[in-house]
Order: structure tokens, then sequence, then C-alpha cells
């Protein structure tokens, strides 16, 4: 499923017994522009800004740095309203995209608009009084003329507009997506255990026989210990993820792999105040080479320091 009471959707989803650290266990693919928060951490927490600083160490050569970084805003509400990372392209040339979030009073995310260099790709969403997702358009814009920072619509262009149904069952959501022909050109089905944990999720697409599935797997205190994915979006792709937990049930590591053969291992290091994520270790064993991330936070009150947990 995609967004449901804004960006909140997925924090009934992972683990009921759950550490201070600010990621979810489950990163859905489909989050493109950010990753998956555990918002209620944010909010104790009074995040207000998260820096992550990319360095990578091939094996046997020294740390590089080419200035890779993703940033994440949040506003007062613990809800992500900007964010940025950067991508290099080849030799000395790099792009930055950057995503500004916009809410009702309802905390339903209304309108996510991507910038990268003078293109804005944006996204307007309607919602049902339940929290279903009802519409979504997709549209490419230009900024119109005025003074200062602040985006002015200029040219729209729709790239596509899509609405939704839903048949819900104690256990499962069927969504039916219908494009702007009134056409229907998905159905998808969310499964859930008798605890309403997310436990698969499978979307076919009626054009090409295209489809996407997860599904999760659960230890005996209901933490996601395990997690697929098989698509043919973008070619056939079948990932397992694979998580341990620390002793305040934050996520130790996560191996990642492709078909029976691991790809990735990654570690995390946590902040022995705050309980933040303080750098991620990511050894890509196809590519020999180690990803170091770096987090630094800011702190909507920085007078208050996080409680120690």
């Amino acid at each position: 499923m995609k967004w449901s009471r804004g960006l909140f959707f997925f924090s009934f989803m992972i683990s009921t017994v759950a550490g201070m650290a600010q990621m979810a266990a489950f990163q859905d693919e489909t989050d493109i522009i950010s990753p998956t928060f555990k918002y209620d951490v944010i909010r104790q927490k009074k995040v207000a800004s998260i820096m992550i600083h990319t360095e990578e160490k091939p094996d046997g050569k020294p740390i590089t740095d080419e200035g890779i970084v993703q940033f994440y805003r949040f506003d007062s509400l613990a809800r992500l309203v900007e964010s940025y990372y950067t991508i290099k392209e080849t030799g000395d040339n790099w792009d930055t995209v950057r995503a500004k979030y916009y809410y009702d009073k309802k905390n339903n995310l209304v309108t996510k608009r991507t910038s990268s260099g003078g293109i804005y790709d944006t996204w307007y969403y309607v919602w049902y009084d339940d929290g279903m997702l009802k519409k979504e358009a997709h549209v490419q814009e230009s900024s119109g003329p005025g003074s200062g920072p602040d985006f002015r619509i200029g040219t729209q262009k729709v790239i596509s507009c899509d609405s939704f149904a839903y048949n819900v069952y104690p256990k499962q959501v069927q969504r039916f997506g219908y494009n702007e022909q009134n056409t229907m050109y998905e159905k998808a089905i969310t499964q859930y255990d008798d605890k309403k944990h997310l436990i698969g999720r499978y979307s076919h697409y009626q054009v090409g026989w295209l489809y996407s599935q997860v599904d999760i797997k659960y230890d005996s205190i209901f933490r996601i210990k395990e997690y697929t994915y098989a698509s043919n979006l973008s070619g056939d792709v079948h990932k397992t993820i694979k998580l341990t937990y620390d002793k305040y049930n934050n996520i130790l590591t996560e191996k990642v792999y492709s078909g029976d053969k691991q790809q990735n291992e990654i570690e995390y290091l946590y902040d022995r105040d705050t309980g933040l994520i303080s750098d991620k270790l990511n050894r890509d064993y196809i590519k020999s080479t180690i990803e170091i991330l770096k987090f630094s936070y800011t702190f909507l009150d920085s007078d208050d320091a996080p409680p120690v947990r």
C-alpha cells in the first residue's frame, strides 16, 4: 500500500517492542524519497534534523569522501517537512535532489514536491476520512515568476492521475487502482496477522504481468526478523533481509541476500546518551567496499538534551 495517514502509515507496522533508534525495521522500497522513520522516536527525542554523511572504504585502499550527504528536517509535530540528498554523476559533477512535504490538519500528506535543477515533480494526495488514499496525481511543474526562494506554480503537466477503492476485511485490505480513464490498472492485497502486524503485500498490474510482493516474519516478541521482496517491475528482483537486535531492541545488523547469495551486511552503532544511530556500516561483498554513514542531529530545543535511555 502507499501513504496512509500521511507519513505515519508504517508506525503501526513495526515491532510493538521498539528501541529508541529512529529508523524503522522495515524499509519499504516504495519509499523512494526518504527512509521509513519511527516518528514516535523523532517526537520523543525532539529531533529537528538528521544529516547523514557518506564515506567509502574500498578494500585495501584509503577512505574516500566525495561529499555525498542526506538531510532530513522535521517540524514540531515530528513530521518530515524537507529532505535532500546529493548524487555524484560523473567526474566532478554532482546533483542534488530536494523534496518538501506539506500536510493537512489531520496530518495527511497532501503535497510532496521534489526538484532537481529546474525540474519539479509534484505528487498531490486526497484522502478518505478513514485515512486511506483516495487520489494521487503526479504532475511536472515549473516555478513561476517571483522573487525569493518560494515556489510559485508556473506551468503544469499531468503525468498520471489515479484513484483508489478498497475492500477492508479483518486481516486483509484489497486496494484497486484506477487511471484517469477509470480503468483498473492495479490490484494490491495487504495481509495482517491477529495483532495487525503487516505480514504480506502483493501488487499485480494489469499490463505486462508486472508484480511486486513483500513478506514479513516476526520473532516471538514481534520484532521483524526477516522480510523478502520479489518484483519484476525493473528486472527480476528477489531480495531477503535478515535482522538481529541489541539488548535495547534496536537493529544491530541487517544481512541482505539476493537469492541464496549474501550481498551486504549492515551494522548499526548507537549514541550512548541519546540512543539514536551514530554510524551505519554497510559491507558490500559484491563491490568489496564498506560504505560508512555518519549521523549528526539538531534538536528542537537545544537547551534540552534528549533523555538518556
